[in-house]
């Protein structure tokens, strides 16, 4: 049986701004010498020295300013961007579940999956949503007070939400034929547009394998209950019919 497994990265840690130079100019030296008195010139090499010294300042703080008008210059900074650092930071905090502060217990086993509601309410409206609806001030009357959020989510395989939930956080995601339909069940139904497009280019691609067809109709049938799997569902059909036909011929 053939079974695909893909990797959909939608932050591109390999991405740098191609605008950043290296940042490194050559240094300006200034000396800080002054000239030697001589011990037969007197006043006058006194003079003379007071004026050189002076000179030297005035040019100095001349140079100063050529070097300030020189770093205004966009050419001559750098910016170094590395989003896997952060990435991978995040992926700590959700393996560690007393730095977290919200918790969602999927399914009837009520498995555990961990998030960050700061990110999790600035990739999906439909969880922020979820979110505020628990901090609201009737449902903490009905609950006991803690630092960190339960909010149930039914109907998903541990799995599915797992990775569902590290791409919300991550940007990443793993999926297979086998989890590919619950995965696109979540993404539409808490709305994070950029996981779905993702999702129907894979199983475009799934579906172009007729081993595939069987694992994916019964994977729609686990969710019958979503609008996605219903399209999915759809799309398998006129999928199948070709082939049918094919085989009638034949």
């Amino acid at each position: 049986m053939n079974f695909l497994e893909d990797r959909v990265p939608l932050l591109n840690l390999d991405d740098f701004e191609e605008e950043s130079s290296s940042g490194y100019d050559s240094p300006v030296f200034v000396s800080d010498s002054e000239p030697s008195l001589s011990s037969s010139g007197g006043e006058a090499d006194n003079s003379n020295s007071g004026s050189s010294s002076e000179n030297d300042i005035s040019s100095e703080s001349d140079d100063d300013g050529d070097d300030l008008d020189d770093l205004e210059d966009l050419g001559d900074t750098m910016h170094v961007t590395s989003t896997e650092t952060v990435v991978n930071n995040i992926k700590y905090i959700l393996s560690m579940p007393q730095l977290c502060d919200v918790t969602f217990e999927i399914g009837p086993q009520r498995f555990l999956v961990h998030g960050l509601k700061a990110v999790i309410g600035s990739r999906s409206q439909v969880l922020q949503d979820m979110i505020l609806q628990q901090n609201s001030p009737q449902v903490q009357r009905k609950t006991k007070k803690s630092d960190n959020q339960n909010i149930s989510i039914h109907n998903y395989d541990i799995d599915v939400f797992r990775q569902f939930n590290n791409f919300v956080h991550t940007g990443s995601v793993v999926m297979d034929v086998t989890t590919v339909v619950g995965i696109t069940c979540a993404a539409d139904e808490f709305d994070v547009p950029e996981l779905s497009d993702a999702c129907c280019g894979y199983l475009r691609r799934c579906s172009a394998a007729t081993t595939n067809i069987p694992i994916l109709q019964n994977e729609t049938d686990r969710y019958s209950g979503h609008r996605a799997a219903k399209k999915i569902k759809s799309m398998l059909l006129q999928e199948v019919s070709p082939l049918r036909r094919k085989e009638t011929i034949v």
